[in-house]
């Protein structure tokens, strides 16, 4: 009956993100995209390229529905590694359309970037030609994958320093590091307050789950209602954060770690329940 109580109240938290109608769908979904073109489009278009192949596209509601699939794409010629793209913390250069069969971009769906994990492989790999490498695209998601998606392409989006970012560098002529640390300081303060209700949830959200796998049922329900609200804010709250890239270094690395703990919190509570 506990590990029954338990799985029931983790998934009516996941479902709390979804809102509307959409409780009624199958979320986590998996999908094979083939490259439209091989070029990438953009101004990287003679540097990179994606490599022949089928990729799965996952789709999966942990609190938040994310998507992510990891492309392999190949240096054909040389860029630059100072590019602000490979050096700012945030998603992108390269951006991942979702396409139909014959190429058509799916409406309304999100464009998936690159994540800024990869950063650093794709400044090494614009001064090794012929190097290629396995670069992950992963964004929050409005709804889940479209069944005609089919095939994709990639752009790249050439990336500017904001003008915080450009009067830093006037007044700290320094290295990428110390230019990467003064960004970290200077991300907007709202999403400071944002990952600050976003940690609260997450600890809340944990200890529920240890009330449920204890058998503290009850005392765990009456605490759902105050989560879905919660749940409901931050979901709108974090799409826009990644969407935005207003999100400092610091910020998006406090972001991962928070969704690192309740991952790791998620995975010792079900093996728990599995004893």
């Amino acid at each position: 009956m506990k590990v029954k109580v338990f799985f029931m109240v983790v998934g009516a938290l996941f479902l709390a993100s979804c809102g509307g109608n959409k409780q009624t769908k199958s979320e986590d979904k998996t999908v094979e995209l083939k490259p439209y073109e091989k070029k990438v489009k953009g101004y990287l278009s003679d540097v990179f390229e994606v490599v022949e192949g089928t990729y799965k596209m996952e789709c999966k509601r942990n609190m938040f529905l994310e998507g992510q699939i990891q492309i392999k794409i190949k240096s054909i010629g040389k860029g630059d590694p100072s590019d602000y793209g490979f050096h700012d913390g945030n998603h992108g250069p390269l951006f991942l359309t979702v396409c139909n069969k014959e190429g058509q971009p799916i409406a309304n769906f999100t464009d998936i970037p690159s994540s800024f994990e990869a950063d650093g492989l794709l400044k090494d790999m614009v001064s090794k030609e012929g190097d290629e490498n396995w670069i992950l695209f992963k964004d929050f998601l409005k709804d889940i994958l479209p069944e005609d998606a089919a095939t994709f392409f990639i752009t790249s989006k050439k990336i500017e320093k904001d003008k915080r970012g450009s009067l830093t560098s006037r007044n700290n002529e320094s290295e990428d590091n110390d230019e990467d640390d003064t960004l970290s300081d200077i991300g907007d303060k709202k999403w400071d307050k944002m990952l600050d209700d976003y940690e609260a949830y997450a600890d809340k959200y944990i200890t529920m789950m240890k009330k449920a796998n204890d058998d503290d049922s009850l005392d765990a329900l009456f605490d759902y209602p105050d989560l879905l609200e919660k749940a409901k804010k931050l979901e709108k709250s974090l799409k826009e954060a990644e969407t935005s890239r207003s999100l400092s270094s610091k910020q998006v690395k406090r972001m991962a770690k928070i969704q690192v703990k309740m991952m790791n919190a998620m995975s010792e509570m079900n093996d728990d329940s599995e004893l």
